[in-house]
């Protein structure tokens, strides 16, 4: 049944909780139902049957029980075979089924008023018999290993029923909710048997297995529907009618191996399981293919699959690996149980998307250890099968070969597989500098912005509204807001790394220092510029007391009017210069105004007559004028002035001044005087310098002759230009 919209998801989570403790309660129930010796029997070195622990006076602790029997009866001997935590290790279906034949005889000797035991003080005692009384087991004297599996598999289930709750209308989340229903199925039958003291009835041992095996195959067919659905619905699965497919399939084998209509376990839920584990990587791999570009998915799909393979990877190297390599001694399979709580946990981080831009780092490094892990036990299983080297010989090898070839390699495969910056923050001090003291804040942010895709290589970068003062990271980890810093807007960067990657908490750390260190450096520009000007305005006012103060007695005594008009244009360069290094914005209005003062006091000196036109904003419109953009602009009109009065004589001359859209000024100086042929005007001085002053703006001066007749020097400012270093 699919949660509903309609209910609250505490309510389906108590429902999930009702259900495992539902089948607790009747785990336990099972694992009572059988007498009790009061022993804590343990399979022996030797094949026997040891007492590890006794509370019964019949047998001492650290005897060798050798056999039961109902009083008067035939012994029936004990083997370590008998112990035996899970059943399908057996190789046929005839020794499972003598397994199972003899655990009924044990148990219905169990059932018995008494039970005689055979028993041995040691390897070379006399072996003696005694008669104990069965009676009611206690819940205390369930191990460890019963209640840690119960514990497991109700964890494992409510974290699957969790995500489920959480996304109802998700297959995938749908698919882990089986998972985890089916967790119980299998975990709390292996708990009632591997906790039982010595036997049980033969027909509830095998119906308690065909229970763990159906919980076994429901798991892995759900598993498979999750990459059938993860992150992407593949083709096949776009209809959820699809998804049933996986379940009939591994159903239905599982009731032929009920059935014993395969030859063997082997053929049976042996290779039902591992097919299930290859399809789900398979899958697994399409739905990797599939994901390109989707960084998201990827991480999410990342960790699907890093927690089946370090699940199953720690359950193969402890249970497996050791019993043949001779490391640790074997774990009970009880306990490998925990190991599916990754399985679980990873599985519930990639559905639910939590968090994976600080996760995805930790996959990464995962990956790398079980790597390193696989690396180490082939290359030992390697030694000693091939080589026939003791364990400690062999052990020793692989760590120093994998230490040799692996470990340095690893630093390479971090690099390239998690995408990180490769430099760090001091690194980039040189790149933060020489973008702070670009003259131009254009040109700050174009450069700031190739800084940015330099590290982080992301599909989209753009200016941001952002108002943080630290580097923020969304929900889901695909952008980074940049905040504003050093003047420079804030910014919004997505899918790092051409979308393969998910920003992290350690991409925001790095931004925020990185923006500290340019803060730094705008503070270091500032501080210089403040020294500057402060140098600018001691010399602009020695300047002004001392050169403009004599300019102002040469114009009051010199006696021709010659040398009064060189000390008058003297005096106007002086306080142009003057107002550059004031570095104060002026209003284009006001600018024109002077201007026009300027040229109107030159033509009437020199008896000429002025035309002056303005096609300028209404007042506070007008964009403010640089000091610096003003002198170009104030000097190529003077030169343009001074080439008309001195050359060519004009009876008028016209000065056109506008301001076209995109803020590009235009002025023009026309007179109508002897112009000869424009090919041949020389380029003097004056107006080289005009050139290369407004070349540095992006402007642009020209000379030409009009249709009129007349001399035309043309001059184009784009005032939102910077000056070019």
């Amino acid at each position: 049944m699919t949660p509903s919209s309609h209910r609250p998801p505490s309510l389906w989570l108590s429902a999930a909780l009702g259900y495992c403790l539902a089948a607790i309660a009747l785990a336990v129930a099972l694992a009572l139902h059988m007498p009790w010796l009061g022993l804590r029997l343990a399979a022996g070195p030797d094949g026997g049957v040891a007492v590890e622990r006794s509370q019964s006076a019949a047998i001492p602790a650290g005897a060798r029980l050798l056999g039961i029997a109902a009083p008067g009866q035939p012994m029936r001997a004990l083997a370590a075979e008998d112990l035996m935590e899970e059943p399908d290790m057996l190789e046929s279906f005839a020794r499972m089924d003598g397994f199972f034949a003899r655990q009924s005889q044990f148990a219905a000797v169990l059932r018995g008023p008494q039970v005689a035991l055979w028993w041995q003080a040691g390897p070379d005692g006399a072996p003696q018999s005694a008669v104990a009384t069965p009676r009611e087991r206690p819940v205390s004297s369930l191990p460890l290993l019963f209640w840690f599996q119960l514990a497991v598999s109700t964890a494992g289930c409510l974290i699957a029923c969790w995500v489920w709750v959480l996304r109802p209308h998700d297959w995938g989340a749908r698919m882990f909710g089986i998972t985890g229903l089916s967790f119980p199925l299998f975990a709390m039958p292996a708990a009632v048997y591997s906790g039982r003291e010595l036997a049980l009835p033969g027909d509830t041992f095998l119906a308690l297995s065909h229970l763990n095996h159906f919980g076994a195959a429901l798991f892995g067919a759900a598993l498979v529907a999750i990459f059938l659905v993860h992150p992407r619905p593949l083709r096949a699965a776009a209809r959820p009618a699809w998804l049933a497919a996986p379940f009939a399939l591994f159903g239905l084998w599982w009731w032929a191996d009920v059935r014993r209509w395969v030859p063997g376990p082997d053929e049976g839920m042996r290779l039902l399981v591992m097919t299930e584990m290859l399809l789900a990587i398979a899958l697994a791999l399409v739905q990797w293919r599939r994901s390109k570009g989707d960084a998201l998915g990827r991480a999410s799909l990342r960790w699907l699959s890093l927690s089946l393979l370090v699940g199953s990877g720690l359950f193969i190297t402890l249970i497996v690996a050791t019993a043949v390599l001779g490391w640790l001694p074997p774990m009970p399979q009880g306990y490998a149980f925990g190991f599916f709580l990754f399985i679980y946990v990873g599985i519930a981080l990639g559905l639910r998307r939590y968090r994976l831009f600080d996760l995805d780092e930790w996959a990464w490094r995962m990956l790398l250890w079980v790597g390193g892990t696989v690396a180490v036990v082939g290359v030992d299983a390697l030694l000693i099968v091939l080589l026939d080297w003791s364990a400690g010989l062999a052990l020793g090898a692989s760590l120093w070969i994998c230490g040799a070839l692996y470990f340095p390699a690893r630093q390479w495969l971090w690099q390239r597989l998690a995408h990180r910056p490769a430099m760090r923050v001091h690194e980039l001090m040189p790149d933060v500098v020489r973008i702070a003291f670009q003259p131009s804040r254009p040109t700050q942010e174009t450069l700031w912005d190739d800084l940015l895709r330099r590290l982080y290589d992301p599909l989209h970068l753009e200016a941001s509204g952002f108002q943080g003062p630290q580097a923020a990271l969304d929900g889901t980890g695909l952008a980074l807001q940049v905040p504003a810093c050093g003047g420079i807007a804030a910014r919004c960067l997505r899918y790092p790394a051409r979308g393969q990657r998910l920003f992290s908490s350690k991409d925001a750390t790095f931004m925020d220092a990185l923006c500290q260190l340019m803060e730094q450096a705008q503070a270091g520009r500032s501080a210089y510029e403040r020294g500057a000007s402060e140098e600018r305005r001691r010399i602009a006012r020695d300047m002004h007391d001392d050169v403009g103060a004599r300019l102002l007695m040469l114009i009051h005594r010199a006696g021709s009017p010659e040398l009064v008009e060189l000390a008058r244009a003297a005096m106007q360069d002086l306080r142009t210069a003057l107002h550059v290094m004031d570095a104060h914005d002026m209003p284009l209005a006001d600018a024109a105004a002077d201007w026009r003062a300027e040229a109107g006091a030159r033509c009437e000196a020199a008896r000429v007559a002025l035309a002056w036109t303005a096609e300028l904003p209404t007042e506070g419109e007008a964009p403010a004028l640089g000091s610096r953009q003003k002198a170009v602009v104030e000097r190529a009109l003077r030169e343009g002035l001074t080439n008309a009065l001195r050359h060519a004589r004009p009876r008028q001359v016209e000065v056109a001044l506008r301001l076209a859209p995109g803020g590009v000024l235009h002025l023009a100086v026309r007179n109508d005087g002897a112009i000869g042929d424009p090919a041949r005007w020389p380029e003097g001085r004056g107006l080289r310098g005009m050139r290369q002053r407004l070349q540095a703006w992006g402007g642009e001066v020209r000379t030409a002759a009009t249709a009129q007749g007349q001399a035309e020097l043309a001059v184009r400012l784009p005032l939102e230009a910077q000056e070019i270093a």
